[in-house]
């Protein structure tokens, strides 16, 4: 019974929030909270929710509380907490008006704060009502508005990806000494963990110029265990054969070694829709969206081919990095991080 109120209260408590009733999410957030006990997360979102809502200094307390269950997630509750006092102490009013709010934008790449976002291109729309692709809005990432960092141009899933590393960094969960391979590396991305000064870190691609390695995702060049991290991100959509690929994945990849693997899923699809063979660029358009892809895929048979190969999964959406992060990186609330380990 727990289970069922916990799964109906978490919806409904995201729900008010996405609707802007932040009094009665952070009701909702009270009450999940004493059913599951102290989680920083939930913590967190709920003194977002009561700061929204006017109730700074309880919600003050609620940041107070998560920083003790588990000052070290993440950045998030620091920064939250420390634009609550910043706009406190700036303000010339001595009560925040209903329009105050935290951050509405951030871009970790490139560190821009309330920058805003830029929406799916014109083009990728065009296309999708010209060959007639039903499935765009279904998708668990994509979001049709915030697509794109307005200043540096990183992806959605490459904000939500640089957001998890640092989590991981600040954890002390991966360190700067590890083996990191990038799969079709995206520059911004790419760039940005450069920055971060990782000492082993490689790039590689079938055909892209300037990486470290010109290779087959069906067929690598690397030894056994011999990557402690790899980043593949929308790249098995476009190989012939997913499967043997993830293989090799999972042959390269060290015991005990991490992954981000994600590819473009739609909420709802029956099953993959693939076809290697498929060559007409128009019905490429129609079934995957993409005229170089060569399938679509739903979560349950995402999910099985990753357990096939031989990796672990996790799966990290909302609940785990919380509806505040996922509203100030421009996330679509069904946005998942797939995570693998070997």
């Amino acid at each position: 019974m727990l289970s069922i109120d916990f799964s109906e209260l978490r919806r409904e408590a995201y729900s008010e929030f996405e609707s802007a009733n932040y009094g009665r999410s952070a009701e909702l957030l009270a009450q999940l909270s004493e059913i599951i006990g102290d989680d920083a997360k939930l913590l967190n979102d709920m003194a977002v929710a009561l700061f929204k809502s006017g109730r700074t200094s309880e919600a003050l307390s609620r940041f107070r509380q998560a920083f003790e269950v588990q000052a070290r997630t993440s950045f998030l509750i620091s920064d939250n907490l420390t634009e609550v006092l910043n706009e406190l102490l700036s303000s010339d009013k001595k009560n925040i008006d209903d329009s105050s709010h935290l951050s509405n934008t951030y871009c970790p790449v490139c560190k821009s704060a309330n920058k805003g976002f830029k929406p799916i291109p014109e083009f990728y729309l065009r296309n999708f009502e010209i060959y007639g692709f039903e499935h765009f809005e279904k998708g668990e990432m994509t979001p049709r508005e915030s697509y794109l960092c307005s200043v540096c141009g990183a992806s959605d899933r490459e904000r939500l990806y640089a957001h998890w590393i640092l989590m991981m960094l600040v954890r002390g969960e991966i360190d700067k000494r590890i083996n990191i391979m990038h799969f079709a590396p995206e520059s911004g991305l790419s760039g940005w963990i450069k920055s971060l000064g990782f000492e082993n870190y490689a790039t590689s691609d079938y055909t892209m110029s300037g990486v470290d390695y010109h290779s087959d995702l069906m067929d690598l060049p690397f030894d056994d265990n011999s990557i402690d991290f790899f980043i593949c991100s929308h790249v098995l959509e476009h190989v012939e054969d997913d499967r043997a690929a993830l293989q090799e994945l999972f042959r390269v990849t060290r015991r005990g070694g991490l992954g981000i693997l994600m590819v473009p899923i739609v909420s709802g699809l029956e099953a993959i829709d693939e076809d290697p063979c498929e060559s007409d660029v128009a019905e490429r358009w129609r079934r995957f969206g993409q005229d170089d892809h060569v399938r679509l895929y739903n979560r349950v048979g995402f999910l099985e081919r990753i357990c096939e190969a031989g990796f672990k999964v996790k799966t990290l959406d909302v609940s785990y990095f919380g509806l505040a992060t996922f509203e100030s990186l421009g996330l679509k609330s069904e946005s998942v991080l797939y995570i693998v380990n070997r």
